[in-house]
């Protein structure tokens, strides 16, 4: 029996067809118009050209972070070839439109964490048991979520995963006090002292967590992988070239205690005030007297004489 195509359906088909055409949905309501439209243009049958995912964030950003879409997930986790011309290609292609990404167990390192500059509204990061990145990532992640000029940066994270990162150390801690906006820190895993991060964190306005906000990390990229997505673009979309990187083996994480901390930011952060200098008062100005007004006169004839 031949299905008869709605009149939604050829409008959706004609808009994925012609996408490049489309600069702009500003005005075009983001629920039910846009989000139906997202859900048709990825699980439809018709080649999906990237950009008019870049168009959509674009216009609906907020939105884009405010609902739960399992197409803003992207998950490169334990991918076997290099991640890196994929994560390249987001991060021109589309990068706004990604609002969670894990990227644990691939070849990663930390000088290719400046891609990540370009997700401007990314909200979820998850690292766990990427054994290629250091402190240096943790840096780096600081600055962008900081420096947000220019349509750049991570002004949106909300929530760090460094689980099983052998190269996080108690040096990162100061960076993770720099990101204000962040919410949920798990550390569990790492080379990061517990006692001292309890403390210092703490401190900071962070509590203790055994429970992970929502759904167990896991869960929620299940629908949204590599192979349902990236790779099913246009054939054009990863640039051509593969770079090969040493992923290290696995750790066991059956033994390892969590080591976990949420943050609720609608509470102000109370920081002991440091005492405060005392006041330098202003020195007095010694009165002048004849003595020191026939020395002026000297010094100025003495510098006349020589011109």
């Amino acid at each position: 029996m031949t299905v008869i195509p709605t009149l939604y359906s050829i409008c959706f088909d004609y808009i994925k067809v012609h996408t490049e055409e489309i600069v702009s949905l500003d005005g075009i309501p983001f629920k039910p118009v846009v989000e139906n439209l997202i859900h048709y243009l990825v699980e439809s049958e018709v080649p999906l050209n990237s950009s008019i995912l870049s168009v959509i964030s674009d216009s609906h950003s907020k939105s884009l972070r405010s609902v739960d879409l399992r197409f803003t997930r992207l998950n490169f986790d334990a991918k076997v070839n290099s991640v890196y011309p994929a994560l390249k290609a987001v991060s021109l292609k589309f990068p706004k439109f990604i609002t969670c990404l894990k990227i644990g167990k691939t070849d990663l390192e930390d000088n290719d964490i400046f891609l990540l500059s370009n997700f401007t509204n990314l909200k979820v990061l998850d690292f766990e048991q990427n054994q290629n990145i250091t402190d240096r990532t943790v840096s780096y992640i600081a600055t962008m979520s900081l420096n947000t000029s220019n349509g750049r940066g991570l002004p949106y994270l909300e929530e760090l995963y460094f689980d099983y990162v052998r190269g996080i150390t108690d040096k990162s801690l100061k960076f993770f006090a720099k990101m204000t906006g962040l919410r949920y820190l798990s550390l569990s895993g790492t080379q990061v002292t517990k006692e001292v991060a309890e403390t210092y964190l703490t401190s900071q306005g962070y509590q203790i967590s055994s429970l992970r906000p929502q759904d167990d990390m896991l869960n929620r990229f299940t629908h949204m992988n590599m192979l349902s997505f990236v790779e099913s673009l246009s054939d054009d979309f990863v640039p051509v070239g593969m770079r090969t990187r040493y992923i290290r083996s696995f750790i066991d994480t059956s033994q390892i205690p969590l080591l976990e901390f949420k943050r609720d930011l609608t509470r102000p952060v109370i920081k002991k005030e440091l005492p405060k200098a005392p006041e330098k008062r202003p020195i007095k100005r010694q009165r002048l007297i004849a003595t020191d007004f026939l020395a002026l006169v000297e010094s100025e004839l003495a510098n006349d004489s020589r011109d």
